[in-house]
């Protein structure tokens, strides 16, 4: 009697040890999934800052200037002042952006791309770039 209960249990045993490999090559084919994107996205990342590079190294050869600063000064207020909003250009650093706004009220990250709110306007930045922005309602014009 002891033999019938042992080699059912021995089955269920050699079926879990056999089906083990499978979950775990399916979990790890899940990591290896997700690491391939995160690699496909850095690399992107470092072809993109390559040009950005490359474009500056032409530039500055021409005699070409860049800062970091503004070239108009914001005027305080932040966000809050129209003018600041008009201060802004699709390809400034979230750096430059900040230091013309100010610091978002929230802020929001779906993949690469970056969404910062202002009251109820709202800012696209891809790479930490300035892609597009929706002004506010209600700011003060002058």
């Amino acid at each position: 009697m002891s033999n019938s209960k042992t080699v059912p249990f021995t089955r269920v045993v050699a079926a879990l040890l056999l089906s083990l490999p499978v979950f775990v090559s399916s979990a790890l084919a899940a990591d290896e999934t997700q690491q391939a994107h995160e690699i496909e996205v850095l690399k992107q990342q470092l072809k993109d800052l390559q040009m950005r590079v490359e474009r500056l190294e032409k530039g500055r050869d021409k005699g070409f200037s860049f800062s970091a600063e503004p070239e108009v000064e914001p005027v305080p207020g932040g966000w809050r002042k129209a003018r600041n909003w008009n201060l802004l250009q699709a390809g400034m650093t979230s750096y430059q952006v900040e230091a013309i706004l100010g610091e978002p009220d929230r802020q929001k990250t779906v993949k690469k791309f970056e969404f910062w709110y202002y009251g109820d306007g709202k800012l696209s930045v891809y790479l930490r770039r300035l892609k597009s922005w929706e002004i506010p309602s209600g700011i003060e014009t002058e």
